[in-house]
């Protein structure tokens, strides 16, 4: 299945291709969900459960894409760089990440991810399939930062018009990229028959407790890259 996939985006844009994984990558670094995926694998049917909860943020992310194509179709929204459209969502978008990240780099984030954590901790090993697949989806579509990487990934192929079929191509590796670190405790889980169950235990508690500085780091740079994309898109629009 991935070898058509990745013999079909080859024959695309470098550019496209790039800045999509790179979308995707900003929502699939989500210590938190993944903490989430990692706790789901300690309880009862693990495997089960933890694709669930995956499966539902990976359909949320692929339907956020299609939803804001069709709007941006419908309503004639011109994003194409210098527009002002595109200009405001790379600096509303700007100003998110880096209020993110610099929030995630005070000593307050890890008190209030921690409390939010263990809340979940006391709720997830509960729930059924088909509610883990509802939680999965909503917690990406309720994630504030997520919305900026899709309405980026949407006006990247509302711009560069690819066709039906690449629209496809490439909307199906944006979420799989989206989903990748999710996916990895998972495929760990199977690939080890399940004798990494301590393992996924310390990688679960690091997470809840020590990754909020990569999530600032990271959050920063993505932030970063959108304020230098929408200031040389007003630049533009001012000339």
């Amino acid at each position: 299945m991935f070898v058509p996939l990745l013999s079909s985006l080859a024959q695309l844009n470098p550019v496209l291709v790039t800045k999509s994984s790179v979308f995707g990558f900003g929502i699939a670094f989500s210590p938190l969900h993944i903490a989430v995926v990692a706790l789901l694998l300690l309880g009862p049917t693990p495997i089960r459960r933890a694709m669930a909860y995956v499966a539902g943020w990976s359909l949320a992310n692929a339907l956020a894409i299609v939803v804001l194509m069709v709007l941006g179709e419908v309503f004639s929204i011109n994003l194409s760089h210098g527009e002002r459209e595109q200009v405001l969502v790379d600096l509303l978008g700007a100003g998110a990440l880096i209020g993110l990240g610099l929030y995630e780099l005070t000593p307050r984030a890890s008190l209030a991810e921690e409390g939010m954590v263990l809340k979940l901790m006391n709720q997830l090993p509960d729930f059924s399939t088909v509610t883990l697949v509802l939680i999965g989806a909503s917690s990406a579509l309720l994630t504030p930062e997520n919305l900026v990487f899709y309405l980026k990934e949407a006006s990247l192929l509302l711009l560069n018009e690819p066709g039906l079929k690449a629209d496809a191509e490439v909307t199906g590796l944006f979420t799989l990229v989206a989903s990748s670190l999710l996916l990895l405790p998972p495929l760990v889980w199977m690939l080890s028959g399940g004798r990494v169950r301590e393992s996924i235990a310390r990688l679960e508690e690091w997470l809840q407790h020590s990754a909020e500085w990569l999530v600032g780091v990271v959050a920063l740079l993505l932030g970063a890259y959108l304020l230098y994309e929408g200031l040389h898109g007003l630049n533009l629009m001012t000339s």
